[in-house]
């Protein structure tokens, strides 16, 4: 009877032993069994190592698993031509995962493996639904860091690269100026021979140092320059000579005026410039006929020169008339009387 009952408890134990295995090893390998579950596919580019039954966290903190992958996405079921990679996960319903969320790849550990990670979920866009899906893309790891750092490097090579032979080109410049016979050594040679002359130009007994002093003493108050200055400032002076002198032709103008003398000598001075023109007619009528005269006795001491001595068969023309005869006086015409 004792064995009987201990086979019996010894098959139960067996049995509910195996029943909690199932339990456990069912709760494992399929939660939703247990727990309510939803289901998200989320799209990428790539699925950079993701590997069915890989967790999926929510804010670092595991909710579910990834269920499968599916890769390359028909063309028509993509959201965007370049998400080739489809994975289809499974999470806990209670867990608040957000329609506007980030959902990357992550890899936690250095050698660890790949995990999809869902963060900065927005609150306000509600939570979303079972069956929708995302947007992921891959978080930068150590993998990247090569290609990411070669990216960055690139533009810097380049621009290095184009200092280098910008230093290049100075340098073979340089080497090509100060060369032998070049015109950088000329210069330096002719600048070194501009010192020198410029030295002796501004030395201490040089023409140039001279005429400063001579400069100096001509600008000097006792020198010539500053003498002639202050004879200028003397004579054009409240009391200097030109000052005075204009003083006196106003007082002498304004007297003419007012004493209406200007009139009268003006025509005098027209009346004696009228004889005076009759004068130089008179004058210039002589040295007409004085010339002609000259021009007549040339003429006969070159023909006749007989005739200096006879001049009895030589004719003079007559005085022409306004001219007065040889030995007449021409009678001067009377001077204008001052108007009182």
């Amino acid at each position: 009877m004792n064995l009987v009952r201990n086979e019996i408890r010894t098959g139960l134990l067996v049995v509910i032993t195996l029943v909690v295995l199932v339990g456990v090893l069912i709760f494992l390998g399929a939660p939703g069994v247990f727990v309510p579950q939803h289901t998200y596919r989320i799209y990428f580019e790539n699925a950079a190592g993701v590997k069915p039954g890989a967790p999926v966290l929510l804010g670092g903190r595991k909710i579910g698993q990834v269920r499968s992958l599916f890769s390359p996405v028909e063309e028509k079921d993509r959201p965007n031509p370049k998400l080739e990679t489809m994975i289809e996960v499974t999470v806990a319903a209670r867990a608040r995962i957000f329609k506007t969320v980030k959902v990357e790849i992550t890899q936690p550990t250095m050698l660890g493996d790949a995990v999809i990670d869902f963060a900065s979920g927005k609150e306000s866009s509600g939570l979303a639904p079972d069956g929708a899906y995302f947007v992921g893309e891959r978080a930068p790891s150590l993998s990247d860091l090569p290609s990411t750092v070669m990216e960055r490097l690139d533009p810097v090579l380049t621009k290095l690269n184009g200092t280098l032979d910008s230093l290049e080109k100075t340098s073979n410049n340089l080497t090509r100026l100060t060369a032998e016979g070049a015109d950088l050594q000329e210069a330096f040679a002719e600048f070194k021979q501009f010192g020198v002359n410029l030295n002796e130009i501004s030395g201490y007994d040089s023409s140039l140092r001279h005429s400063l002093q001579n400069i100096e003493t001509l600008t000097s108050d006792n020198g010539k320059l500053g003498q002639s200055l202050n004879h200028l400032a003397e004579l054009t002076g409240p009391d200097g000579s030109l000052s005075k002198t204009f003083k006196n032709t106003e007082k002498f103008t304004s007297e003419l005026t007012a004493h209406d003398d200007a009139a009268v000598i003006l025509h005098n001075f027209r009346a004696a410039s009228e004889n005076l023109d009759r004068a130089l007619t008179q004058i210039g009528q002589q040295f007409t006929t004085i010339g002609g005269n000259l021009e007549q006795a040339s003429d006969t001491v070159k023909r006749q020169p007989w005739r200096l001595i006879w001049p009895t068969t030589k004719k003079y023309p007559e005085p022409a008339p306004g001219i007065p005869a040889r030995g007449e006086k021409a009678t001067p015409s009377p001077t204008p009387k001052k108007r009182r």
